[in-house]
């Protein structure tokens, strides 16, 4: 249990001491319909409960990754070079979409779009659940089962928004064959944690795949940037690419002025996109995540940033988790879907600093909460004091202090209210 004394045995509790990442499994987990989920602006997905329908049996809290993440003991297989700081691999690759229009459209190399190909087109999958842009509001995400290459092509490319794909787990139901689950690594996590009481979902779930995560800004992150980019109306955009068609690829708005018009283009470069603005734009929970690679995934992929880009048509770098994973990853290489080649081991702390870097930092952050007896995350199977220790000592207590402050100045020691604040609408699952 956590170490403190508060009661965290409901979604909106949970959400209110900041736990929340916004995945919607406990929408998916309620037996009783009483959970409602709102994009807040300033604060991401969060689920509401209807007072009138809740039994309070506790199903939204047991489901919910916001409020621990449990490894299993890791197979011998595993490369152990690796698991302190990045949990279950088997093996690396770096690689590509072979199609040269997937590889360019998709982030990085288009691996995550050519898997999902392989696996209608040839391992006999009936749909990929995944993230596409709300063609009603394109700056806001919808959850969609896509059953063929059209559909998937049309949704490459990353999504730097609130995305709640798990509270769609029931969409995996409704075609009769097995299915791929494409995700963020909470997002993952929690569907694990949903096959464990849903043998049904548990039989549907062939595959899972995450993309390596930093934490998901918020609306306000979204607006922020189109305000930069000098977009005055974003209720008139056609479309937002936040990176792709090229690697890293620019940052894409078009709207039209009025019919009959051309389209008008905005874009501003990843780097000013992302570093600039969006990643200020975070939730409290993503920066308490120890798990930015997809650790509960079968295949994690995302961008080997150890190269240069400039130049480069797109690379991802591919983490083979399970013994079910590489054989369909082997499978889908064999069929020409993906180029792949073997990486060294030392590719992924060389990709992925930053992440590492905030990995490192997260035992004296919840050591810091957890003074002041603000509820946090449990981690089991997660060597994060070992992390925290490879710091330097300015670099321990550094984070120690600021989180303290932080504790003290942002008022993390009450429940957070969204009474009175702006929400954006939060479009149904497409499937």
């Amino acid at each position: 249990m956590l170490k403190n004394d508060k009661k965290l045995d409901r979604a909106d509790i949970i959400s209110a001491w900041r736990l929340c990442m916004g995945c919607g499994a406990c929408k998916w987990a309620c037996p009783n319909d009483a959970i409602t989920l709102k994009n807040i602006v300033n604060h991401g997905i969060r689920p509401f409960v209807d007072e009138s329908k809740c039994e309070k049996c506790g199903k939204c809290a047991e489901i919910c990754p916001g409020l621990s993440l449990e490894h299993e003991e890791f197979s011998n297989e595993t490369l152990k070079a690796l698991q302190q700081g990045w949990g279950p691999i088997l093996d690396l690759h770096e690689a590509y979409a072979t199609d040269d229009s997937i590889r360019f459209a998709g982030s990085s190399g288009g691996v995550a779009t050519a898997m999902s190909l392989y696996a209608i087109e040839e391992a006999g999958f009936s749909g990929v659940l995944h993230t596409k842009a709300d063609p009603d509001d394109p700056i806001c995400n919808i959850s969609t089962l896509s059953t063929n290459r059209e559909e998937l092509l049309q949704t490459t490319g990353s999504r730097y928004a609130p995305a709640a794909p798990c509270q769609a787990f029931d969409l995996l139901k409704t075609v009769d064959g097995p299915c791929m689950f494409v995700g963020k690594p909470c997002d993952c996590a929690a569907l694990r944690k949903a096959c464990k009481i849903d043998n049904d979902l548990k039989e549907k779930v062939a595959l899972v795949v995450s993309i390596f995560c930093a934490g998901t800004p918020t609306t306000a992150g979204t607006l922020a940037m189109l305000n930069s980019m000098g977009v005055s109306d974003p209720d008139q955009i056609k479309s937002l690419r936040y990176r792709g068609n090229g690697w890293p690829g620019m940052t894409t708005v078009e709207f039209a002025n009025a019919a009959g018009k051309p389209a008008n283009s905005f874009s501003m470069t990843y780097d000013d996109a992302w570093g600039g603005i969006l990643s200020k734009h975070g939730q409290l929970r993503c920066r308490l995540c120890p798990d930015s690679t997809g650790e509960f995934a079968d295949i994690s992929c995302g961008d080997p940033w150890y190269r240069e880009t400039e130049g480069d048509p797109g690379r991802s770098l591919i983490l083979l988790r399970t013994k079910k994973g590489a054989d369909f990853y082997e499978h889908g290489c064999l069929s020409n879907y993906i180029k792949s080649e073997k990486a060294e081991p030392d590719t992924l702390p060389a990709s992925q600093k930053s992440v590492f870097q905030r990995r490192c930092q997260i035992h004296a952050r919840l050591k810091a909460i957890r003074m002041f007896n603000i509820p946090a995350p449990n981690y089991t199977g997660f060597d994060l004091k070992n992390n925290w220790k490879s710091n330097s000592f300015k670099v321990k207590w550094k984070t120690y202090l600021s989180t303290i402050k932080r504790c003290l100045f942002r008022n993390w020691r009450k429940q957070q209210t969204y009474d009175g604040q702006t929400t954006r609408k939060l479009g149904l699952p497409d499937g």
